[in-house]
């Protein structure tokens, strides 16, 4: 049978408070217990599969567990118990719909999750607590609160023939992409239907309309028509046949700061006549509480609106969840793995395209095929993922056994930027040391300035800052978190404060490295660049969080010292600057057989070509703001191995390198306009 045990959510937060995470205590626990198997687990419960002789001996070791190791003297006060299908109060897991991308402009799509399709006759209570726990309710509260409130309040207004003020409240929902909309609107469909107060509507229970915002002026309102035409076809249908469509989605991000124009008065005017018997929601990204007050007033001028906000998750919370989805296909993470997935989250947050719970389902995805892979090399069946398993293809995470002095004083090149590195540990250390001792120290600060030309070594260098501030014990977990300046800036109004929050929340114990971070200062008055918006939270995250959060800000010297310039505050909160200089031609001939040596065979007379190709680019090119220094070695040394590759499978033959395949390399034109002497300031190699 299976037992599913609860625990008290205010116990689990304040153990979490202290770093103990009790579900992965109890998840170890049950690994142990060879006649019971975990079926799944949440933030607050865990289902395993027991035979009921064995359920008396698992409570009582479980029990045992939470007296001897999580000091509770009367377990009973935090634990709880239920049989799945035996009518007592129990948790089930539903799995998650996959999410849907937002449909074009202009046109609607129909939406309705298939974790969220029921009988018409399903049990309300049943069909509550199964909701409780799909994606994105479970991870909150806010959500959690509005479900349990529908299904309590809907009956009593439907025994009361006051369904009209049920379907007059429409919802504001504040979510960002990836985060469970979709399956958020099929679950309250779902909960609808289960109540009785429509009929499963299949398909088209629920629909979506992005309401675009065109760049020409007569065409602006087409998304607020469509979404008008759309309401009205819903509302004549639920007449005609009883109601069966039961939600209708406006994604009116785009729209914020504009919803008070009279225009827009108007269509929202017209969707509150046509939406009387079904709930219309209000899509609208995380937004700081300011634009989400004045989007929720813009509204309530017209309907009566009832405000809920699911926000991203946290690194942590993101690692559990894909701990949940792995216990539902039978998989388990090993303690301790934990840190290289926050690398593999880090690694796909660092374009600005992370998408919640889709990226996590790709993770999820990744880990069980590396796992797999891991199994035919060791010819095992083992469902427990080790950070072994998934450590493979990420050659931007060094191995653990490295020590990142060693790593630092391996760099060709860069002497005076590796003194100040260290300069600056053990300063910060010592800083750290007095203020233990009760010396009057002012509080250490440990963000810095690295200032250079493009592929000078700063995010190398950044990343090994990381780990030494790890190793050290100044930072608690050493990951890097790179983004680039303009990442931190939203694309509507109100978006840019809690972007850069939670950027910063995911860099906590580690750096966030911002590279061209200048491109967030432009020394005007323009109050619409969200740049300065991010700069004030940014100073705010590096001031309240200065002993747990090393910022390094990059990017041409010159910028650099505008941006600073421009903001004291700034300045005084980055005591550290490094300067990183251009590489010489030997040294840049030393980087491209670094590369070289660790992979391929090569013929003598390479590395006579490889300097006379650098001798013959011009001082004035070699010394120029665009040059692209490692960047430009990288890229030769890719595209004459490239060469001999192809080469030799033409001749079916081992990859040995050439001084004729650096030759065709170098005659593509990025290279061949190298040797051209500058004549304006554009940029000469491969920029930033």
């Amino acid at each position: 049978m299976d037992l599913t045990v609860r625990f008290d959510e205010k116990w689990l937060e304040e153990k979490r408070a202290t770093g103990v995470r009790v579900i992965r205590v109890v998840e170890k626990w049950i690994g142990g217990q060879g006649d019971v198997k975990l079926k799944a687990s949440t933030r607050s419960s865990v289902t395993v599969t027991i035979g009921a002789l064995s359920r008396p001996t698992f409570v009582s070791g479980l029990e045992k567990l939470v007296r001897d190791e999580l000091h509770v003297s009367n377990p009973g006060t935090v634990i709880s118990y239920g049989d799945e299908g035996s009518g007592q109060t129990a948790e089930a897991e539903v799995s998650p719909a996959p999410s849907q991308e937002a449909p074009p402009p202009g046109r609607t799509e129909d939406v309705q999750a298939k974790a969220c399709k029921a009988p018409t006759k399903a049990d309300p209570e049943k069909v509550l607590e199964e909701l409780l726990q799909t994606v994105p309710i479970r991870h909150s509260r806010e959500l959690t609160a509005f479900f349990k409130e529908t299904a309590t309040v809907a009956p009593v207004l439907r025994q009361m023939d006051a369904l009209e003020s049920f379907w007059g409240q429409c919802l504001l929902v504040s979510i960002d992409s990836g985060y469970g909309l979709s399956e958020f609107l099929g679950a309250l469909s779902k909960l609808y239907i289960a109540l009785g107060l429509v009929k499963d509507g299949g398909d088209k229970a629920v629909r979506e309309i992005l309401v675009e915002r065109p760049a020409d002026a007569q065409r602006a309102l087409m998304g607020w028509e469509t979404a008008v035409e759309t309401a009205g076809d819903m509302e004549r249908a639920n007449k005609k046949n009883g109601a069966g469509r039961s939600i209708l989605c406006l994604d009116i991000g785009a729209w914020q700061g504009s919803l008070a124009k009279a225009e827009i008065k108007a269509q929202l005017r017209k969707l509150n006549v046509q939406s009387r018997t079904f709930t219309l929601v209000f899509r609208v990204p995380c937004v700081d509480a300011r634009t989400l007050v004045q989007t929720e007033e813009a509204l309530a001028d017209i309907f009566n609106v009832r405000t809920l906000i699911a926000p991203p998750l946290e690194l942590a919370s993101l690692v559990d969840y894909a701990r949940g989805e792995l216990a539902k296909r039978s998989f388990s993470l090993e303690a301790g793995t934990e840190d290289v997935l926050e690398r593999w989250i880090l690694e796909e947050k660092r374009d600005d395209s992370f998408f919640g719970y889709r990226t996590m389902d790709k993770l999820v995805d990744r880990m069980i095929y590396a796992k797999a892979l891991g199994n035919c090399r060791s010819g095992e069946i083992d469902r427990t993922i080790r950070a072994v398993d998934i450590a493979d293809g990420q050659p931007s995470l060094p191995p653990a056994e490295e020590d990142p002095q060693e790593e630092l004083d391996r760099l060709i090149g860069l002497a005076a930027v590796k003194k100040k590195v260290l300069e600056i540990i053990a300063q910060i250390k010592a800083q750290r040391k007095l203020s233990a001792m009760g010396r009057k120290v002012k509080r250490p600060t440990i963000h810095m300035l690295f200032s250079g030309n493009p592929g000078t070594g700063k995010t190398t260098v950044a990343r090994i800052v990381a780990r030494l501030l790890k190793k050290e014990g100044v930072l608690r977990k050493g990951h890097l978190l790179e983004v680039k300046g303009r990442d931190l800036c939203g694309e509507y109004v109100g978006q840019t404060a809690p972007k850069t929050s939670a950027i910063c929340r995911d860099a906590y114990g580690s750096v966030l490295f911002i590279d061209e971070a200048y491109s967030l200062f432009r020394g005007d008055d323009n109050d619409r660049d969200y740049g300065r918006e991010a700069l004030d939270t940014l100073i705010a995250e590096m001031e309240n969080h200065r002993d747990d959060l090393c910022v390094i800000m990059a990017g041409y010297a010159e910028d650099m010292e505008t941006m600073l310039g421009g903001n004291e505050g700034l300045r005084s909160r980055i005591p550290y600057t490094i300067e990183f200089p251009d590489y010489s031609r030997e040294e840049l001939c030393r980087i491209f057989f670094s590369m070289m040596r660790n992979t391929f065979d090569y013929e003598e007379g390479l590395e006579e070509e490889v300097e006379k190709f650098f001798d013959a680019i011009p001082d004035e090119v070699l010394r120029s703001k665009g040059f692209a220094n490692a960047r430009l070695v990288r890229n030769l040394y890719e595209r004459t191995w490239g060469k001999a590759a192809y080469r030799s499978r033409l001749e079916d033959g081992e990859i040995r390198v050439l001084a004729s395949d650096l030759a065709g390399a170098t005659e593509e034109r990025e290279f061949r306009q190298l040797m051209v002497r500058k004549t304006s300031r554009r940029p000469i190699g491969f920029g930033n």
